[in-house]
């Protein structure tokens, strides 16, 4: 009993509770029991022979049967643990796979539920299956006999882009649909074949609960795998029909472009055919017109499908136009008359209009690529604008001018607009040459273009009646293909001409009046200071539209989309540095990108005040954006300038060679400029002082106008506005007025000796109670505080509620105190000497 509990106490436990594994704590407690046994028959022999002689050791065979039982014992455990390790890894990897196997099977129930839209892709490919030999016909390939017309080819070419423009959309969708199908195809595929998902126990009972669960997966795989072969079969249909159809109108696209190549080969040759029995000369213009309609309708159809997107937001912008005019309009009764000239109401008198004229006079550039059909509609309704807008503006020469101006060009327009040439077009374009250039020399006889309002509008009217004459020419030559051209580019000339100049007219009339009417930010003009954003148009927007228009008139000939073609090979080019490559065009868009982020970073200064200061805490939060602008500029920056990185391919791991630069930078010359800067960024975070808080620096009091990169803008009260740098206003002591709880007011008032003190004091209390502008919290205190030589002098110290009342506030109290202090007998002295004269 006594082994036993030796065993127990001091071996058993102490080693069970310092986690040995069960196969030490087996041999240890065997080498225990057989030491124990041995020292126990010693100690029996010994008190049998009562003998005083020691025990006698263990012979070597007993050793050597000992350790080899200890090391058997060992041996075994080790095996059965090894066993029981790699049963468990087993178990636990199988039903990992499960797992996994399990999620992959949803993931694509959830790809199949969600499909590519099979049936739909099989529709519209078979629509433009039908299509394409509708819009080849009329279209001769190498026939030399028929006069081919410009517009037919590019119209067709175009319907061809837009076509492709959507099957590739389509293609991409398809294509990462079956990318991420067959993925999680062959991710099924991979963990079906793990070897250790076939693995059993070698219990009965487990090999039966595992079995049963194999079953069950199958059962639920079963129907996704079919369906996963199905789609598949379809993916690969639906992906090689694509590829053939891209392919095919790659190839039709190409083919126009050589028959436009060549037939702009021979532009001055004479194309209009001698041969009366030619199409030229027999085909009607009805069939001319209706094969047009066909056409045209089709270019447009594809062009509003893709860029639907777009209309929507040119009809939101025109919405929010009008609203802000007729907010103008509404709000033109706070100026006066003599304020606003007649010419720049204006824009008041029709606002929808106006805003018509001025969203599509801008937003007309962001349509890549349209039809001319596309133009010629957005156009049209620009024209009627801006003549209802005329009706009751221009003088009745000039109005009649304009009107028979934009006839002749939407009859310019229709006759650009019909795609197989005929006799009667001919003619039609010969009668609009001579009216354009007759009307001009008309105009110019009566010689009235002092009436005009916009004088810049002379020179489009030189532009059309140059390019009228040039286009009655070639017609006359037989040039037909150029002489179109020319007609057509003329009157757009004029037109547009005219439209980007009242665009940037109408812009201006609304910020001058904006200007006049809204000095502080208002939410219902989304907070924009149109003090800051001016009362004209900025100068780069002007060379922006006339830009367009170059871009505009230049679309009407070949010769120009070969230029835009030759000028985007180059830019697109790739060149070599070293190892680095890039090419002009990347560099080009990192500098537009930059420079855009640069222009929105200050553009968003127009939504930060020129606050006023004030403690009201309701005026803070309205100006409370121009104290987080520094924040937002910089963000705006850094996004920029990444985005830049990424969109010129410029590799981000070269950034650190400019970081790498500017550190070298700021190390020998950028301390101050780094100093400033992050002493911007803790004003702006820590908000130790705000946009539009009345700040005192050096004894000088002024507003904080702006927190900018390196130095904050304060307005003085003096009048001017001083540039502080950022670090200043860190290390020096600033005084913040407006976060305080007003300004503390301090008068000694004096009154003669003989005075009823507390007659004077109750006075004195009844003026601060009775002024609003004096703080009752912290109290207002009046104590008489010392003797002088004329006076007793009253000390009265109260806290007023802004910083601007502290003036009037102390003149008021002692206006008032003069004045009780008579009522009441008590007088204010002032010092006196007495001078005694003592004769000898």
């Amino acid at each position: 009993m006594n082994c036993k509990k030796i065993w127990a106490d001091q071996i058993y436990r102490p080693l069970k509770k310092g986690f040995l594994p069960v196969c030490l704590l087996s041999v240890v407690s065997l080498l225990v029991m057989i030491e124990v046994r041995g020292q126990v028959q010693n100690l029996t022999q010994f008190n049998t022979q009562n003998s005083a002689e020691l025990p006698l050791p263990l012979d070597t065979n007993s050793k050597s049967e000992f350790i080899r039982k200890v090391q058997n014992e060992g041996e075994s455990e080790y095996i059965k643990s090894q066993e029981k390790f790699e049963s468990r890894k087993v178990y636990l990897k199988q039903h990992a796979l499960i797992t996994e196997l399990k999620n992959e099977n949803f993931r694509v129930k959830a790809l199949l539920n969600t499909g590519i839209g099979y049936k739909e892709i099989k529709s519209k490919m078979a629509e433009f299956q039908e299509l394409i030999p509708k819009v080849l016909r009329g279209i001769y390939y190498g026939d030399a006999l028929e006069l081919q017309t410009e517009r037919n080819l590019t119209v067709s070419a175009a319907i061809f882009q837009e076509m492709l423009d959507e099957l590739l959309e389509e293609k991409k969708k398809v294509d990462e649909f079956a990318s991420v199908l067959r993925l999680s195809q062959y991710r099924i595929d991979s963990i079906s074949a793990e070897k250790d998902l076939y693995l059993f126990p070698s219990d009965s009972l487990q090999t039966r609960q595992y079995s049963f669960l194999l079953v069950e997966i199958a059962k639920e795989m079963k129907p996704v795998e079919d369906s996963l072969m199905k789609y598949s079969g379809k993916l690969d249909s639906i992906q090689t029909s694509l590829n053939e159809m891209v392919f095919d109108l790659n190839t039709q696209i190409e083919s126009l472009e050589l028959i436009r190549r060549n037939l702009n080969a021979s532009i001055f040759e004479k194309e209009i055919p001698d041969d009366q029995g030619s199409k030229f000369h027999q085909r009607p213009l009805s069939e001319a017109i209706s094969y047009s309609y066909t056409k045209e309708k089709l270019a447009l159809i594809f062009y509003l499908r893709l860029y639907q997107t777009r209309l929507l937001m040119m009809a939101f912008l025109i919405l929010i136009s009008w609203i802000f005019i007729k907010t103008l309009k509404n709000r033109i009764g706070l100026l006066n008359e003599q304020d606003i000239h007649e010419d720049g109401k204006v824009i008041l008198i029709h606002p929808l209009l106006s805003s018509i004229v001025i969203v599509i006079g801008c937003f007309q550039f962001f349509f890549p690529s349209p039809p001319f059909i596309f133009y010629w509609l957005i156009w049209f309704l620009a024209s009627i604008s801006i003549t209802l807008i005329f009706s009751n503006f221009l003088k009745s020469f000039w109005f009649f001018f304009w009107v028979f101006t934009v006839l002749i060009f939407l009859l310019s327009g229709i006759a650009n607009l019909i795609l197989l040439p005929t006799a009667e077009e001919r003619y039609l374009l010969i009668a609009l040459s001579l009216i354009g250039i007759l009307f001009l020399a008309s105009t110019f006889i009566k010689n009235k273009t002092d009436q005009l309002k916009e004088k810049r509008i002379v020179y489009f009217i030189y532009f059309m009646g140059f390019f009228e004459l040039v286009s009655l020419v070639l017609n006359l030559a037989g040039r037909f293909n150029l002489s179109k051209s020319f007609l057509v580019a003329g009157y757009i000339g004029i037109v547009v001409g005219i439209l980007l100049l009242w665009t940037v007219r109408l812009i201006n009339q609304g910020l001058s009046i904006a200007t006049k009417i809204y000095h502080n930010q208002e939410k219902e003009l989304f907070f924009i200071n149109f003090d800051r954003l001016g009362n004209r148009a900025p100068g780069i927007f002007y060379t922006f539209l006339i830009f367009g228009w170059v871009v505009l008139v230049g679309k009407n000939f070949y010769s120009f989309s070969q230029i835009s073609l030759s000028i985007n090979e180059f830019l697109n080019e790739k060149r070599m540095i070293g190892s680095y490559e890039f090419s002009i065009n990347g560099l080009f868009v990192f500098l537009i990108i930059l420079l855009v982020s640069v222009m929105i970073s200050r553009l968003l200064s127009i939504f930060a005040a020129d606050p006023e200061t004030s403690n009201s805490q309701e005026k803070r939060k309205r100006i409370s954006f121009g104290s987080w602008l520094l924040l937002v500029q910089i963000f705006v920056i850094s996004l920029g300038l990444f985005l830049a990185f990424a969109a010129s391919g410029i590799p981000l791991d070269k950034i650190t060679i400019i970081l790498g630069a500017l550190s070298v930078g700021i190390g020998l010359g950028l301390q101050g400029l780094v100093n400033n800067l992050v002493s911007g960024l803790i004003l702006a975070f820590e908000k130790t002082v705000k946009v539009g808080d009345l700040i005192e620096i050096d004894g000088k009091p002024g507003i904080m106008k702006s927190i900018g990169f390196r130095s904050s803008v304060v307005s003085m009260f003096e009048g001017p506005s001083v540039v502080i740098p950022n670090g200043d206003l860190i290390s020096k002591q600033l005084i913040n007025w407006t976060t305080g709880k007003g300004r503390k007011l301090s008068a000694i008032i004096g009154v003669a000796y003989g005075t009823d003190l507390q007659i004077a004091v109750r006075l004195l209390r009844e003026i601060i109670a009775e002024d609003s502008r004096i703080r009752t919290n912290p109290s207002p205190r009046v104590v008489p505080v010392e003797f002088t030589d004329s006076s007793i002098d009253i000390e009265v110290t109260f806290w007023v509620n802004t910083y601007f009342d502290y003036p009037y506030v102390k003149g008021d109290l002692i206006s008032k105190a003069n004045e009780l202090f008579k009522q009441n007998g008590i007088q204010i002295p002032f010092p006196q000497l007495d001078l005694h004269v003592k004769s000898k």
